[in-house]
């Protein structure tokens, strides 16, 4: 069975949603993320969502609630969020205005998982001069 969520690597950190996640699984994830946070030092995340991930409510809530506590610190030490899209029709769900105005950092939308990692490695890079 695949882990639900994988996070791995530095600046350039990758979470990938590979199923549906309960909200224990869903609380390692927000850890991990909370652990970023201690680093102290700007980031990028890229992140890709499978068609079968999802999370279950409690799981949603979790999210929400960290959200929440961390808009922040996001907007601190995130200097963006690239998403690999499933498909074309989620771009706009994923990075359009909607969500756009509620991150507090960029956010970006891509089918294209190059496309997607070039945009996050330019942040990161403009975060350094």
């Amino acid at each position: 069975m695949n882990t639900p969520i994988t996070i791995q690597g530095w600046p350039l950190v990758e979470v990938c949603f590979n199923g549906p996640a309960n909200e224990q699984e869903v609380q390692v994830w927000l850890d991990a993320m909370d652990a970023l946070f201690e680093k102290n030092q700007p980031f990028g995340l890229l992140t890709r969502t499978s068609e079968h991930s999802d999370f279950s409510d409690a799981g949603r809530k979790a999210m929400g609630l960290w959200f929440k506590q961390s808009r922040e610190k996001i907007g601190q030490l995130c200097v963006g969020v690239a998403r690999i899209a499933p498909a074309e029709d989620a771009i706009e769900r994923l990075a359009g205005a909607k969500m756009q105005a509620a991150m507090p950092c960029p956010i970006y939308a891509s089918v294209d998982g190059d496309e997607a990692r070039i945009w996050v490695q330019q942040k990161l890079a403009e975060s350094r001069t």
